[in-house]
């Protein structure tokens, strides 16, 4: 090996590849796909532009992986409730609440971390909206394809009873109401006049629980 060649250094790697991520985090929740550019992600991280292609080789893999950074622990916590809620209602059917609980709460406690994470959130999924639908589809694809077939599993065992349709559309409207609450909740202190603290991410999040778990019943009843 030439004395000249500088040896990998992995812990270097690895931070260089979390500025990465994180800055392509800040221009995608700010500017969306189409105003992030591997070279503006590479400025902001302090490195350079053969860096960030090393890491990730396109701009489509490192927002994707930069999602998958803040997705993934989520997914795998529902998961882990689902598990958990099916273990302790010993083979029975789980009641609805319990399963939108897997689903909502892991969001709950992400936006109780700080308020860099609740702003942070509340930005990439408000992104969820505005990007190109091909994008859309591969990030659900990739992030919840297997993880909403696996809810809807469960709230067909839950309610035998329903229509197939229904449990589809109901849950629609269900993880809208979500991602929707998400997405606008610093609109809620200046809609109800500073009657509603949107800081509260707790109490947000059991309103959330109530407000889909009755929707979703409703709608099936409908």
């Amino acid at each position: 090996m030439s004395p000249f060649k500088t040896k990998h250094n992995p812990t270097r790697s690895k931070n260089t590849r979390n500025r990465l991520i994180r800055s392509a985090e800040h221009l995608f929740a700010n500017r969306g796909f189409g105003g992030l550019t591997i070279r503006e992600v590479a400025r902001r991280s302090e490195t350079n532009l053969a860096s960030a292609h090393y890491h990730f080789g396109s701009k489509e893999a490192m927002v994707l992986e930069m999602l998958s950074s803040r997705i993934k622990p989520i997914n795998e916590k529902r998961l882990h409730y689902l598990q958990n809620a099916r273990e302790d209602s010993g083979g029975k059917p789980l009641k609805t609440i319990e399963i939108f609980k897997a689903l909502i709460v892991p969001i709950g406690e992400e936006l109780s971390k700080s308020s860099h994470s609740r702003k942070t959130l509340a930005l990439l999924v408000a992104r969820s909206f505005t990007e190109p639908e091909s994008f859309i589809q591969k990030m659900h694809s990739r992030f919840f394809g297997e993880l909403c077939e696996t809810f809807i599993l469960e709230l067909q065992r839950a309610h035998p009873q329903a229509k197939e349709i229904d449990i589809y559309w109901n849950l629609h409207f269900a993880i809208s109401s979500m991602l929707g609450a998400l997405a606008q909740h610093r609109r809620l202190h200046d809609f109800s006049g500073g009657r509603c603290d949107d800081e509260n991410a707790e109490d947000m999040i059991h309103r959330l629980l109530v407000f889909v778990t009755n929707g979703f019943e409703a709608g099936l009843k409908a």
